[in-house]
């Protein structure tokens, strides 16, 4: 202790006041409080710049969310507006398909009545021309064999004469029968002919205008994708099922229009016979009854 209180380059102890009592502090003490409090402060710096940095950090980091909102919010928008802008165009695809979709059909379904009207009119004609003609010529004959029935009955002495003109009348009756079967068989063959040739004709036609109308149809398609080629495919369909009812149609006017020549030919044939046989019973009871006479 005495070289310590002898040592020249010893600090002094140090004495503070503090609540009114008096604390004596050695130099080593000292140096411990200044180091301590160089080192609080120290942490206090430290502490500042680190809420400082932390605060920069955060503020840095919010900004950088924001942005990121934004660009999602941006790119959402987009989105949205590409998705609104695509279904507005698959809207306007579908409406214009749906359009001619429904052009298509009226249009064939006024062709088609426009069809049958023709093939119904047609038929009608000829089943009233067929009618009128086997009504003349039923009454031309009904009066023709009238007349010569009263002729034959009158002239009734002339017996070979009577017999002769009988004969002829019957094979003159026979060769006109045969010539208008003849002419009538021509005549139907060549309208068959002339029937299927038109057919034949319309059918192809069309099938023009059936693949002209689908290859318009799916070059205006283009890039309207899946619906543009239902569209496509249903008025396809439309036109086949018009077109195979137009044909049917039309095979049933032919058909009927045959009927009818063929009723009204058969019917006068029927006729002619019918007479024919009439006059042939007359003709032979007269001979009887004339042959009894004369016995």
């Amino acid at each position: 202790m005495a070289d310590d209180k002898n040592d020249p380059n010893k600090v002094a102890d140090k004495k503070y006041t503090i609540g009114g009592n008096v604390y004596t502090v050695d130099q080593e003490t000292t140096n411990q409080l200044v180091l301590d409090e160089a080192a609080a402060a120290q942490t206090r710096i430290n502490m500042k710049l680190a809420a400082e940095e932390d605060k920069a950090l955060k503020t840095y980091f919010t900004t950088e969310e924001k942005g990121m909102a934004q660009t999602q919010s941006d790119l959402k928008r987009a989105e949205y507006g590409t998705i609104g802008q695509q279904d507005r165009l698959k809207e306007g695809v579908i409406g214009l398909e749906r359009r001619k979709a429904l052009e298509t059909e009226g249009a064939e379904t006024r062709e088609t009545a426009t069809r049958v009207g023709e093939q119904t009119r047609l038929t009608e004609g000829v089943k009233g021309t067929e009618e009128r003609a086997t009504q003349r010529e039923g009454l031309t004959e009904s009066g023709r064999q009238q007349r010569q029935t009263q002729a034959e009955r009158y002239v009734g002495e002339r017996g070979l004469e009577q017999t002769r003109g009988a004969e002829a009348r019957s094979l003159q009756a026979e060769r006109y029968a045969g010539e208008r079967g003849l002419v009538g068989e021509g005549g139907k063959q060549q309208r068959q002919t002339q029937a299927e040739k038109y057919a034949g004709e319309r059918g192809s036609i069309t099938r023009t205008a059936q693949e002209g109308r689908q290859t318009q149809a799916e070059r205006y398609a283009g890039e309207r994708g899946l619906v543009g080629a239902g569209g496509r495919e249903q008025r396809q369909t439309q036109a086949e099922k018009y077109t195979g009812e137009r044909g049917l149609a039309r095979v049933g006017g032919e058909e009927s229009r045959k009927l009818e020549r063929t009723r009204g030919s058969e019917t006068r044939r029927t006729d002619l016979q019918r007479e024919s046989f009439r006059r042939y019973k007359e003709d032979r009871d007269y001979s009887q009854a004339r042959s009894a006479t004369r016995v």
